[in-house]
This record gives C-alpha cells, sequence and structure tokens, in this order.
C-alpha cells in the first residue's frame, strides 16, 4: 500500500557523474522516436522495468547539465505494481527505492555544501534520503514532482 519511486547511484567511473545519485536516463539514440522512448528504453535498460508497463503521467521541465552538456527531459511515471528489477552492473552499482513520504516531508529538503571533481564546494539545495544526499539536476526533477503529487492531492 506504499508508494515508491526508485533512484540509482551511478557506478564509479572515469566521468562527471561518477558515483552520483541520479534517475534512470541517457542519450537519445536514433532509434529513439522522441525523448520519452529514450526514457522508457534507458529505465528498461538500466533497472530492467518492462517498458509497456510504464505509463506516463506528465512531462516535466527540461534542464540542462552543464558539467556534461546535456539537457535532461524528465518524465513522470508510474508501474501499478512493484516491478521485478534487473540492474544493468556496468551501468547501476545499486538501485534505491524510497517512499513518496519521504520525498512529501518537508524535512527531507534543506541546503548542504556540496563539492564535485568539476566544481568548488558551494551550498547547493538537498534532498536527505538517509543516507543519501541527492542534490544537483536531480534534486531540481524530484523538486518539480513532488510539487505535481502535492498539488494533485
Amino acid at each position: 500500500g506504499t508508494l515508491y519511486f526508485f533512484l540509482i547511484q551511478r557506478t564509479t567511473y572515469e566521468g562527471k557523474h561518477s558515483g552520483q545519485i541520479s534517475l534512470p536516463g541517457g542519450k537519445k539514440e536514433k532509434n529513439d522516436t522522441d525523448f520519452w522512448a529514450t526514457a522508457l528504453r534507458e529505465t528498461e535498460e538500466e533497472i530492467g522495468i518492462d517498458s509497456k508497463q510504464i505509463q506516463l503521467i506528465t512531462a516535466l521541465s527540461s534542464t540542462y547539465i552543464p558539467p556534461s552538456n546535456f539537457y535532461v527531459y524528465p518524465y513522470l511515471a508510474v508501474v501499478d505494481h512493484r516491478p521485478l528489477f534487473s540492474i544493468e552492473e556496468k551501468e547501476v552499482d545499486h538501485l534505491i527505492e524510497i517512499p513518496i513520504t519521504d520525498l512529501l516531508d518537508s524535512k527531507s529538503m534543506t541546503t548542504e555544501p556540496i563539492k564535485a571533481s568539476y566544481m568548488k564546494e558551494i551550498e547547493v539545495p538537498v534532498f536527505l534520503f538517509h543516507p543519501y544526499k541527492v542534490w544537483g539536476a536531480t534534486a531540481m526533477i524530484l523538486a518539480e514532482a513532488k510539487e505535481i503529487i502535492i498539488q494533485a492531492k
């Protein structure tokens, strides 16, 4: 009876987003008809959720990620049962399942100093989902999803 959303912790590699907490996703490929098709394909590739089971709720705001020079085109979607996950170990270190109530809890968002390979330490908005800290574009996407969920109540 509890709703969850999922994040992934990326594997450690030579790259700007190594080891970071994120949502599944990646580059649009030539066979993807649009960004929704990309989101479905990447979700299936990275965590194994059958794309035919995913129901679109709405597109979220596109976001530019300066360190990797990419635009992200996120979506809010749902699966009506707990999916069977199959993790792509080359890209995903592990899956993180978080109750929606944690996202909606006003105490889950704060600001903290964060340092990354491409930036010096700066104070940024952070979601705290113990023991994980979610910041950057992922936090921006989650904040928008949170507002949509609150407004839909």
